[in-house]
């Protein structure tokens, strides 16, 4: 990965336009942040070698897709050795059911984003999770029943002190 340059609005203004609509030409693109079009590639490749521009997906809704649960996992350590978060670390890798992870603070050490089929299967994974011997030391389960906000993008102007 490149060195990171010097971010200015312009850049700025095109991460944050990216981060909602990555499906946006880079002539739209261009227009919106007041560039040729050349300028603005140059600019998008720079910001994809740098690694600010990590990966382009697509948000699936879901909901009209498939049946399904949602779970957040508060998941604590046995014992908080390096080796310990390592091992939890990689097998949470190898869950697919496991969507995302969080190394926090607090009362927990962990909060795991689950999707499942049902709760049949969430318990049936959270089971065998525990019997894995991956050091887990207590796992309190939150069910999600309905998403209130969707990612919209982070705050980039109010982060990014320019």
């Amino acid at each position: 990965m490149a060195a990171l340059s010097k971010i200015n609005k312009i850049d700025l203004k095109i991460l944050t336009i990216l981060q909602t609509n990555a499906r946006i030409t880079n002539q739209q693109l261009a227009e919106q942040v007041h560039l040729s079009a050349s300028a603005c590639l140059s600019r998008v490749k720079r910001l994809e070698s740098e690694g600010l521009l990590k990966r382009y997906v697509t948000e699936i809704d879901l909901e009209k897709l498939a049946a399904h649960v949602e779970a957040f996992a508060e998941v604590t350590l046995e014992n908080h050795f390096p080796e310990d978060f390592e091992r939890f670390d990689a097998a949470v890798r190898d869950i697919r059911e496991v969507t995302d992870s969080y190394k926090i603070s607090g009362a927990y050490d962990y909060l795991l984003k689950f999707v499942c089929t049902d709760v049949k299967s969430y318990n049936r994974i959270s089971e065998e999770i525990l019997k894995s011997n991956i050091g887990i030391g207590k796992m309190n389960t939150l069910i999600i029943l309905e998403r209130t906000k969707d990612f919209s993008g982070y705050p980039l102007d109010t982060l990014v002190d320019l």
